[in-house]
């Protein structure tokens, strides 16, 4: 795909404007792009709902401000968990996990579990999953934005497991899978009630979950920032 991109030197700070959308528990603004050529094709792309994950989210900023004003097809949020980025975190400021924190019909209370790093064999670091589902700003502000915005599909960045997750196997996470050379898989291997991707298969909203390697945000700009440019711009359905 032969696309202009901004000259790299120019790369550091954003053309486009961000919009807020609501606000984190302490306070932070919630912010998206919203796309700049809109049809019925139009997705959103989202990034840092686990705030320790930093490689998606800083590939994905680097993709947005390596391309020219007016190119943008579709809506993406840098981060829904500001506080975790800040606080270097999974959870949120109030030690929920976002992504086992939706109004799905599966959301658990109770509490959950992750691994502390890759390389351990057990998930048995203890994060909260919220008083009911949708507790928490950041994911009550993104599903009011979703229904706003009526995204054709969402695809949804993060780390580590390396793959595309996608129960449907749909025309996009094929795409995603071979251009950036990730198995296509039905689920990651264990429950997530709560989950963003429960939520969406409820509303029928394709959900592709990009999950990159456990690689540094260096690395992952360099063997991924290509294609994360191509899907800013690609005219793609679900």
């Amino acid at each position: 795909m032969a696309v202009s991109l901004r000259p790299r030197e120019l790369r550091a700070q954003f053309q486009l404007k961000p919009t807020i959308y609501g606000h984190s528990v302490l306070g932070s603004p919630l912010v998206y792009f919203p796309a700049q050529i809109q049809n019925k094709e139009t997705g959103l792309i989202i990034a840092g709902t686990h705030g320790d994950e930093t490689a998606s989210i800083v590939s994905l900023s680097c993709a947005l401000r390596s391309i020219e004003s007016g190119q943008l097809r579709h809506h993406v949020v840098l981060s829904m968990n500001p506080d975790g980025n800040q606080l270097g975190t999974r959870a949120n400021a109030n030690g929920v996990d976002l992504n086992r924190n939706f109004a799905s019909k599966n959301w658990q209370a109770g509490g959950t579990v992750y691994r502390w790093s890759t390389q351990e064999p057990e998930r048995d670091v203890a994060v909260e999953t919220g008083d009911k589902g949708n507790s928490e700003p950041e994911t009550a502000a993104l599903c009011q934005l979703i229904e706003e915005l009526n995204p054709a599909w969402v695809t949804s960045f993060h780390e580590p497991l390396a793959c595309i997750d996608d129960p449907s196997f749909s025309p996009l996470a094929h795409w995603l899978s071979q251009k950036m050379n990730l198995p296509m898989v039905k689920d990651v291997g264990y429950d997530t009630p709560g989950s963003f991707g429960s939520w969406c298969a409820e509303k029928d909203l394709l959900c592709v979950t990009v999950e990159l390697p456990p690689v540094s945000a260096d690395y992952a700009c360099e063997h991924y920032l290509d294609v994360i440019i191509e899907l800013l711009m690609k005219p793609l359905s679900s």
